[in-house]
């Protein structure tokens, strides 16, 4: 990976850090938990083009930023010690049996680790998923959205229209379950 050089410049009331890439083919941005704004663009981006932008998603930015101010970062709790670890595979354990006999497949493996972006993830090819252990301050009206999201991964390894059809199936309210990842964030 490569290692950007960032620059700032000032937009309105906001520090921006900025970097032009040659790779880049688009403007992006991003507002990481700690409410530091970045943005990269390719190298013949103007500085006119860049702030233009910047205007244009200057609404975006700041409602990000509110919502960064008010979450609770769960980066901040200590690290899971054996206990916790154990009760939170016991829970997924529960949901994942539960889950396999109404859906009728086999999950081969269940690992939980600390991750910074994502929730879980599936390996289809030999059913394994990993749980990301910030899940254990997580409700179980969440984590058991999490489990049947993963586990529909076995059967439709993208997030296709057909995919979320097949977790509406078993989890008619999937989407007021994944409201509650907007209360947190996961950033170090």
């Amino acid at each position: 990976m490569v290692k950007l050089n960032y620059k700032t410049l000032n937009f309105k009331d906001l520090t921006i850090y900025y970097a032009k890439y040659r790779k880049n083919r688009s403007i992006r941005l991003t507002v990481d938990g700690n409410g530091t704004i970045k943005l990269t663009c390719p190298y013949y981006v103007s500085d006119e083009d860049i702030f233009s932008f910047l205007t244009e998603k200057e609404a975006w930015i700041r409602k990000y930023l509110n919502k960064t101010t008010s979450a609770i970062n769960l980066s901040t709790y200590a690290p899971l010690n054996k206990a916790k670890k154990q009760d939170l595979l016991l829970r997924i354990s529960n949901y994942v049996e539960k889950y396999e006999i109404l859906m009728n497949t086999k999950v081969n493996g269940i690992s939980i680790r600390k991750m910074k972006t994502i929730w879980g993830s599936c390996e289809f090819r030999n059913a394994t998923i990993k749980f990301n252990s910030y899940l254990y301050y997580m409700s179980d009206y969440f984590l058991e959205y999490i489990v049947v999201h993963e586990m529909a991964h076995l059967f439709i390894p993208n997030h296709s229209k057909k995919f979320y059809n097949l977790v509406k199936k078993y989890l008619p309210d999937y989407k007021e379950r994944w409201k509650e990842h907007k209360n947190v964030i996961i950033k170090d």
